[in-house]
């Protein structure tokens, strides 16, 4: 931000300028950009080429990914001189005209023409950002084990470590994972303005759309005075009961939604995985394909099962609350093949097909060891579809009436040409599954979408069956059908209310929509929502 006007610099190599009246955020309007400048070498694919940028006074210094630093009037984005630093990374402006680099794990102070002054830190641990403060001190980013904010006096030339911010150990502190708001995860950015106030971006992976994205501001006695903060981006949670209301679980987060509360009235209860030590938590390093949720309750045990977008990803099982409120990756099911259609029953048997849609698999749950639980992987029971059954694409079991409820492609309902990735335009109910006489009990259409597409998600949830359009459907976004599961006709539709006023994107995650039967006999469904970052959490009761 200088004076009047916002500089951004694309990951892709575009910059902008937006103009707006300072401390008026609503005021931001577009001015100008310019095209691409850095293109990739493979002719377009995306590559984080700007990795760092900083403006003061009517220059912006650019680092290009690779090192190279240039130097622009921001005015017209013209260059005014260029020079290497090996492993730049992040780069601010100090008072005197010097520029200080992020690099590796040190942060070198250059002349304003790239030449090294000779002044390092060495001591900021894994930093991963840096900014100057209206009084000349450097801020610098700590994302490594100590997770805080470092404050330097760099003034003489000798820099001195003047005080740190953040309790060390970021989320594992204290009880590991109580999402306190001097806790820092993943520091990615850091300032202050005149009045000594601090602000803090946090991520998971602040290089990845779905690391999450939360800003703290405190005052200069370290309190809270707001936060602004998404964890959501192109992922749907789960939500079970709770007392006083209901959790609502995701990959890495679990919120309270106390009963009757105004929409949005939520609050973050725990944060289940800790970035700075669990590297390797898959919802930490393959975040990309964790993106559905499903809890259940076994053996005493409350586990998570997550998995991505369908056809490209395992089923992940992790162990909740097992050090403090973090939990702890217990399983990994990855077949050979490609899955679309993934479940867990209400007992933990999980339920996949196979063969392109054309086999049944049920690995049953065999309890847990010393809280591990097991699966049988090596031998799960396999069927064949249902007679006339061309395409299994999703799939859901019901424990109590031995009902497997599965969605795809029949004889009597073709793949219609290009269609890939969607739930199908059949919905079967077949009865005795496991205990009985398979006996397909009716064979309904599932309604498409403006775009002639069939629903991308389904559910099945006590007397209904749940089933969630892809893209707009008679003008209206975010529409989830519902169909009465004892004879597969059309109920009615959910579609979104006055609280978000159709400001909804498509459904494009494979089990974007999740439903649960509360004790109450309400209805609460959870539901994708990635045009705006959100997952949408729906009440529904029954008409009498």
């Amino acid at each position: 931000v200088v004076g009047d006007q916002i500089l951004v610099a694309s990951g892709d190599g575009e910059f902008y300028r937006f103009g707006w009246t300072p401390g008026d955020i609503d005021s931001v309007l577009w001015r100008d950009g310019t095209p691409h400048e850095h293109q990739p070498k493979d002719g377009g694919q995306f590559e984080r080429l700007i990795v760092g940028m900083h403006a003061r006074g009517e220059e912006v210094a650019v680092i290009v990914k690779g090192g190279r630093v240039e130097i622009r009037g921001h005015a017209d984005w013209k260059i005014r001189r260029s020079f290497q630093i090996a492993g730049a990374e992040d780069v601010s402006f100090a008072s005197d005209g010097s520029l200080w680099f992020l690099t590796g794990t040190k942060l070198v102070q250059t002349q304003p023409d790239g030449v090294p002054t000779g002044v390092e830190i060495t001591d900021a641990g894994i930093p991963s950002a840096l900014a100057f403060a209206p009084d000349g001190t450097l801020l610098v980013c700590d994302n490594g084990p100590r997770q805080q904010v470092r404050f330097y006096d760099v003034a003489d030339g000798t820099p001195k470590l003047l005080r740190t911010f953040g309790q060390e150990g970021g989320l594992s502190a204290g009880t590991p994972g109580e999402p306190l708001p001097d806790k820092l995860f993943g520091p990615a950015g850091a300032g202050m303005d005149a009045e000594g106030n601090l602000y803090v971006a946090l991520s998971f992976d602040s290089r990845n759309p779905t690391g999450g994205c939360v800003i703290r501001s405190f005052d200069l006695g370290g309190k809270l005075r707001w936060e602004c903060a998404n964890y959501a981006f192109s992922v749907v949670y789960d939500a079970v009961p709770a007392v006083g209301g209901l959790e609502v679980i995701g990959p890495r987060e679990v919120f309270f939604l106390p009963e009757n509360a105004k929409p949005g009235a939520w609050t973050l209860r725990a944060l289940t995985v800790d970035p700075a030590t669990q590297q390797q938590d898959p919802r930490q390093s393959k975040m990309l394909v964790q993106a559905t949720t499903a809890v259940r309750d076994l053996a005493g045990q409350r586990y998570l099962f997550t998995w991505g977008s369908g056809g490209n990803s395992p089923m992940e099982v992790t162990r909740l609350n097992d050090r403090g409120l973090l939990g702890r990756n217990v399983a990994t099911i990855l077949p050979k093949d490609g899955v679309w259609a993934w479940e867990v029953d209400a007992e933990g048997h999980i339920w996949r097909e196979t063969e392109g849609g054309t086999k049944i698999i049920r690995h049953k749950f065999l309890g847990a060891e010393s809280n591990n639980p097991r699966w049988e992987l090596n031998q799960p029971e396999t069927w064949s579809a249902p007679p006339g059954m061309t395409e299994v694409c999703r799939l859901a079991y019901d424990t109590k009436t031995d009902t497997l409820f599965l969605s795809g492609y029949t004889s009597e309902f073709p793949k219609p040409k290009g269609h890939w990735g969607l739930s199908g335009d059949a919905l079967v109910r077949v009865d005795g599954w496991l205990n009985g006489k398979q006996t397909v009990r009716w064979t309904a259409p599932l309604l498409p979408d403006d775009a002639k597409l069939s629903p991308k998600a389904f559910c099945h949830a006590g007397d209904y069956i749940f089933a969630a359009a892809c893209q707009p459907t008679a003008g209206q976004r975010g529409i989830i059908y519902v169909y009465s599961a004892a004879d597969g006709k059309l109920v009615g539709r959910i579609s979104g209310g006055k609280e978000y006023t159709q400001q909804t994107g498509w459904i494009d995650l494979s089990h974007g929509l999740r439903v649960r039967q509360l004790p109450d006999g309400r209805y609460c469904l959870t539901q994708e929502e990635n045009f705006h970052g959100k997952v949408l959490v729906i009440l529904w009761t029954p008409a009498a």
